[in-house]
């Protein structure tokens, strides 16, 4: 490994077969592992996949639903027949329960614990520098350190949740993670990602397992007692704007609120689903202000945000508050908080200093304006890597450090209105 000093920043190239190399940065050493070669390298726009123009892209999602339908158990089939191996989201054991309530997270790599490492898929965080702020190596997460179920978990009582893709696991006792990097709402998103209907149908095979484990009516209870945790909606929007930006095209306000429509469509057939399946207690974070990430900077070549991102982000905000709200009212015992991800994220951007940051727009990892570009940790490219990831805001391109993930985890549990409404995941958890 070739690594020189410049300033606050360590420059690197990766050589194909380095060993063993280690490269100090900064406070913490970074030690590279085994080599794993790096397929379809992940552009700037955020490991996101092509998809055709914008009246093209909402005509294919009436088309695409009932394919996706027809092949989801053979799908499930297929990634239940996995090699054993080492896990890639452990923290501390798991434990057989300590009476707090399970926790089971549904979403993108905002909350992904590893799934991806298990799954035929690009965008994975197996690579050094991920992890290496806390677990010293590459656990699947796209961060330096923890993400929010990390640190909800530890406010909880609970050991870190595992990827429900892991091979051997099988006690879900404490709760199982089904978030997958990339993923959306919507089942093209991202190929060969766990889109949400079917990280909920992987949780409906999990209680299955539970029933299996337990008896019906333990499983049940516990099942009913858990903490249901949804986190996704960013990357359906960040291809539709960068497809259009692509594409020198614009996106009408009427292609927009479809384009909404949709995605809260499919997202209340899924929380609908796992309310028959037994859930009650519900906590969602928002969208975050996508059109502001590294990711996005760099794709506007001016260093501004995305506008057409961030108004997407707020029609989707405004429409989620309004679907909970109803469905607090149609479903009997329906509970749930809502967490402003958008607000609480937007504000360490533009006022990193006020939260104890350095660094608000530029990423930690990465390469181009703002470190915009996917290049962290990828065998055989160049990238920055700065020496106190703790004074960035973002680790890579459109992911939060440890430490914003730590602050936001805080807010999640302990919050007040209008951050945390209406209430938090403290009381949540508390509720038998």
């Amino acid at each position: 490994m070739n690594s020189t000093l410049n300033g606050e920043d360590c420059e690197l190239t990766i050589m194909p077969h380095a060993l063993d190399d280690v490269v100090s940065c900064s406070e913490t050493v970074y030690v590279t592992g085994e080599h794993i070669p790096a397929t379809n390298n992940p552009s700037a726009r955020g490991a996101l996949g092509t998809m055709p123009a914008v009246h093209e892209a909402l005509v294919r999602l009436i088309l695409v639903l009932p394919i996706f339908a027809t092949f989801k158990e053979p799908v499930i089939s297929f990634l239940r027949q996995r090699e054993s191996g080492g896990g890639g989201g452990m923290g501390r054991p798991l434990g057989a329960g300590n009476g707090s309530a399970p926790f089971f997270i549904f979403g993108d790599s905002l909350l992904d614990a590893g799934n991806n490492d298990y799954l035929n898929v690009s965008f994975k965080a197996n690579r050094w520098p991920y992890g290496e702020t806390f677990f010293h190596n590459a656990t699947g997460r796209f961060c330096n350190g923890r993400i929010p179920p990390d640190f909800i978990a530890e406010n909880a009582n609970l050991p870190f949740i595992k990827p429900y893709l892991e091979p051997n696991f099988s006690d879900y006792t404490d709760g199982a993670n089904f978030a997958s990097g990339g993923a959306g709402v919507l089942p093209q998103t991202l190929e060969g990602a766990l889109y949400l209907e079917l990280q909920v149908s992987l949780f409906a095979e999990m209680t299955e397992r539970l029933k299996q484990q337990k008896g019906d009516s333990d499983a049940q209870k516990l099942i009913s007692r858990g903490v249901y945790h949804i986190g996704m909606g960013g990357n359906d929007y960040i291809h539709l704007a960068t497809d259009s930006l692509d594409d020198n095209a614009t996106i009408s306000p009427h292609d927009k609120e479809a384009f909404v429509h949709w995605v809260m469509g499919n997202l209340t057939t899924s929380i609908n689903r796992l309310y028959r399946l037994g859930g009650r207690k519900f906590s969602f974070q928002n969208v975050a202000p996508i059109g502001c990430l590294p990711g996005s900077r760099y794709r506007t070549g001016t260093g501004g945000c995305l506008n057409d991102l961030n108004i997407l982000a707020e029609m989707h905000n405004e429409a989620l508050s309004e679907l909970l709200a109803g469905l607090e009212k149609d479903l009997s015992g329906f509970n749930y908080v809502l967490f402003d991800y958008y607000k609480t994220l937007l504000d360490r951007i533009v006022n990193c200093t006020e939260f104890g940051f350095e660094v608000g727009e530029t990423a930690c990892c990465g390469s181009g304006t703002y470190n915009g570009e996917w290049t962290c940790g990828v065998t055989g490219d160049h990238f920055t890597l700065c020496r106190k990831p703790k004074e960035y805001v973002f680790f890579d391109p459109a992911h939060p450090t440890e430490e914003v993930s730590r602050q936001l985890s805080e807010l999640m549990w302990s919050g007040e209105p209008p951050v945390m409404r209406p209430g938090n995941l403290k009381s949540l958890f508390e509720e038998p």
